[in-house]
């Protein structure tokens, strides 16, 4: 079931929506609601689905807002709405009123409001006709809906689920990560080992550690209810799933563990309400923490970047986000190595994560660790990384502080890797924060940091800032003014050899000198002869004019940090 753009206009903050054109397509279906305020947002669009934008990543272009109604009518979009155009586009332009009419794409213009104001009514209409063909239908989720009208959330909804089916619900969301569990109060089974699974991981469990990847596969593409049954005899006990949806969107998934049966109608109904209430609570907590993420993402960048000048308003702004501005902190960058050749192979289960899965699980681990530390702090995704403020405890004199950072880093790797095996993944400290001031100081030394590993090492690492001094020294050195590159001086006459002979003078060297003039060693690290080696370093003694074993291993060690760091 569904409503039309008509119909919608009737509902809740919609009814001060003022028709701007495409009035000849009030008759559009709609079956979704969706907020785009990104600049591609186009990939996101879903067909019947309601848009609704502020323009303020396409305000300063027309040809992008012009494309964008293109775009929607391409892939089948019901309508748009714009959000208080007079804050970022003061006026909506006649060339857009023109394109909507060609269009017949109804372009709405809303006054000064929420996007709660409009998702929460429409949803819960489309919802409702969802389920209005049943008394009973009807009845189960006017309780569920109400149970989210009055503010209560995912935990009431499962509960109440509990109470219809007289059986436990689990809830995991869109990338199959268990959420919440409910049981029924009296309820005198054993409790399910999902349960027992779920609460042994520190509630922390992916699905795919529980059943067959090929049964969640199905799931995904399909996005129906499907059984599950534990062994191969007729007494083994079912588990139910139920997929969220709401339009074409996943939000995830509700499982009843145990069944000794399959479910009856009934009880399938009082799934589906769960379901819808559930996508519509999920549909509301998005609207209002994209609100907040992005005051949040903006306070952060700023801090980060060291915009925000005032210490003042620093500790006002921190206030507002739960960050202490009165103690010390270290900064942690994580980043997924995105050019590994990890994201194109298959897995053992069948599900091969994307980028942005495995970036979700990434941030969950992240939080997890910090409670896993008993370690205060706050994560974010600024600046093109996941960002760890990690609190020093207030116990820890100024000595053993400067060490915490360094510590709670390695600890994270830890638990990433035992619960992210294979994935490769960049991580870097910066030096001690004493206060909450010298964080975009600390920002900078991680980012570096990181950008200077990229360049040493190959697909993973974990690096401090302190670590890594003689590395930053030779960096800054190398992008002084006037200043020419170390490793060209040192090497140059091994350099021109190397060029003009298709030789490798100056890795045999570089290997030499690391393995501390062992030949044997350097023969074994590079893979040749040890009569090739030794020919090699007489070359060498030529070009150079010294000799191999008794030359200075300073600057050759600065020309080898300089060339690395110059040349990938």
């Amino acid at each position: 079931m569904a409503i039309t753009v008509r119909d919608a206009l009737q509902i809740g903050g919609l009814v001060e929506a003022t028709v701007v054109a495409g009035s000849a397509g009030l008759d559009n279906i709609i079956r979704a609601v969706d907020i785009i305020d990104v600049p591609d947002a186009a990939i996101w669009f879903r067909r019947d689905s309601l848009l609704s934008t502020t323009f303020y990543a396409l305000k300063d272009s027309i040809s992008a807002q012009l494309q964008m109604l293109e775009d929607i009518k391409s892939c089948g979009g019901a309508a748009l709405i714009i959000f208080s155009p007079e804050r970022y586009i003061s006026h909506i332009d006649e060339r857009l009123i023109k394109k909507a009419d060609e269009l017949s794409l109804p372009l709405l213009q809303m006054p000064d409001c929420s996007y709660i104001d409009v998702i929460v009514p429409v949803m819960s209409r489309i919802l409702d006709k969802q389920v209005q063909a049943l008394e009973y239908a009807q009845e189960v989720h006017s309780m569920m809906t109400n149970i989210v009208l009055k503010g209560k959330g995912l935990q009431e909804l499962l509960t109440s689920l509990t109470t219809l089916l007289q059986n436990p619900v689990f809830m995991a969301d869109s990338e199959l990560m268990l959420l919440n569990a409910a049981i029924p109060t009296e309820y005198s089974e054993t409790l399910p080992p999902l349960l027992q699974q779920w609460q042994q991981s520190g509630k922390n469990l992916p699905l795919d550690s529980f059943y067959p990847g090929g049964l969640l596969a199905e799931l995904l593409l399909n996005k129906k209810p499907s059984y599950y049954q534990h062994g191969s005899g007729e007494s083994d006990y079912l588990d139910f799933f139920f997929p969220v949806v709401a339009g074409d969107t996943f939000y995830g998934v509700l499982i009843v563990p145990n069944l000794k049966g399959k479910f009856k109608k009934s009880e399938k109904i009082a799934m589906e309400a769960g379901a819808m209430a559930i996508a519509l609570d999920t549909l509301k907590e998005k609207a209002i923490k994209d609100t907040e993420r992005k005051s949040e993402l903006d306070f952060y960048n700023e801090l980060l970047l060291g915009n925000i000048k005032n210490r003042e308003n620093i500790i006002s702004r921190a206030r507002q986000f739960g960050l202490d501005a009165t103690g010390s902190y270290f900064v942690i960058l994580i980043e997924l190595n995105k050019e590994s050749i990890y994201y194109g192979r298959d897995t053992e289960n069948g599900i091969n994560p994307g980028i942005e899965e495995l970036g979700k699980r990434l941030y969950r681990l992240l939080h997890y660790s910090l409670e896993k530390e008993c370690a205060e702090g706050v994560i974010v995704e600024a600046l093109g990384s996941l960002v760890m403020l990690v609190r020093v405890p207030d116990k820890l004199t100024s000595d053993s502080a400067r060490d915490y950072g360094k510590k709670i880093m390695l600890r994270t790797k830890e638990t990433i890797r035992s619960r992210m095996d294979g994935v490769p993944i960049y991580m870097a400290v910066g030096d001690y924060c004493p206060d909450i001031e010298r964080i975009s100081a600390g920002y900078m030394e991680a980012w570096e940091t990181i950008d200077i590993g990229k360049k040493l090492y190959s697909t993973d690492f974990t690096l401090s800032h302190a670590d890594m001094t003689p590395y930053h020294l030779v960096k800054r050195f190398m992008t002084t003014a006037n200043t020419p590159k170390l490793y060209e001086q040192i090497y140059e006459p091994l350099l021109k050899y190397d060029h003009e002979k298709g030789g490798e003078l100056v890795q045999t060297l570089e290997a030499y000198v690391e393995c501390n003039f062992s030949r044997t060693k350097t023969s074994d690290k590079l893979h040749i002869h040890r009569n090739s080696l030794n020919y090699r370093l007489q070359k060498i003694e030529e070009l150079l004019g010294q000799d191999v074993d008794k030359i200075d291993t300073f600057p050759l060690l600065l020309a080898s940090i300089s060339r690395r760091l110059s040349t990938q």
